[in-house]
């Protein structure tokens, strides 16, 4: 892989995927620079909009009672939205304090990571990872970890951004002229848990093609709205007000176009085969 528009970033000129070397920092040193009050009022309107979306995609191929596992459930918004379609979810959430507190609302939820804070032997009829299959080290074999605990028949249903997406590649064009800023917020670098990859929706269904997944459906999600924007911005607290301003402006305008442009989030729903390929 060849270094990218940012430093501690690289690209693959054969595939497209896009890989960061950033450091992962859960459960460990208090990070100042998130406001997680602004943080989940901020993302809360655009996730569970897009949490509906992506169910309607899944209803199909879901049948009602299924039990479901969410990987990196965060506040639990889609343990909700699966709740009230009849599904029986069960949240698993890396981030201590976010657990507690998802625990504390009366979600069903363990902390740890996927697959080892799992109870042995555990499995389910669907595994679901929203916007968090970007901040795993090892895609293969998360995707073998998956296989192995869904069901005969499971579902695998992942909403991640995608490498192609108007918005990250003019953040890259932006960082090649010396405007680094986007394109670091966009790696969420420096965050205790940075985005370690950027796929391109061939890509994913490569991969999980590899390991023995029919893809069933996928689409576009938005990636932002005019609702929230400004809290969404402020949240990192080390974006100055000045820069607050520009990037609500540029990201406010892109909102209006979004539709019509190349997907910055791609949602893929696949089905666990018989065998892998």
């Amino acid at each position: 892989m060849r270094p990218d528009a940012l430093a501690g970033t690289y690209r693959c000129s054969g595939c497209g995927l896009y890989r960061s070397a950033f450091p992962v920092a859960i459960n460990q040193a208090q990070d100042d620079r998130l406001d997680e009050v602004r943080r989940e009022r901020a993302l809360k309107a655009l996730r569970v909009a897009n949490f509906e979306r992506l169910l309607d995609g899944c209803a199909a191929h879901l049948a009602e009672g299924a039990s479901l596992l969410d990987v990196g459930c965060a506040h639990g918004w889609f343990l909700e939205a699966a709740a009230r379609r009849g599904y029986r979810p069960l949240g698993l959430e890396p981030d201590r304090e976010v657990a507690a507190r998802t625990k504390a609302s009366g979600a069903p939820v363990i902390e740890g990571f996927f697959p080892d804070a799992l109870p042995a032997g555990a499995s389910y009829d669907a595994i679901s990872f929203n916007d968090v299959f970007e901040h795993l080290p090892d895609a293969h074999a998360m995707a073998e970890a998956v296989r192995e605990r869904l069901n005969p028949g499971g579902m695998l249903i992942l909403n991640l951004p995608l490498a192609g997406g108007v918005i990250f590649q003019l953040a890259r064009l932006a960082a090649r002229l010396g405007i680094k800023g986007p394109l670091a917020r966009m790696w969420q670098e420096g965050l205790p848990s940075p985005h370690l990859a950027y796929y391109t929706s061939a890509a994913v269904l490569r991969l999980f093609r590899a390991h023995g997944f029919e893809p069933l459906a996928h689409g576009r999600l938005p990636s932002m709205t005019a609702k929230g924007l400004w809290a969404r911005i402020r949240y990192d607290r080390s974006v100055s007000p000045v820069k607050a301003v520009g990037l609500y402006v540029v990201a406010a305008a892109l909102a209006v176009v979004s539709d019509v442009l190349p997907p910055d989030i791609g949602y893929f729903v696949l089905r666990k085969s018989a065998s892998p390929a």
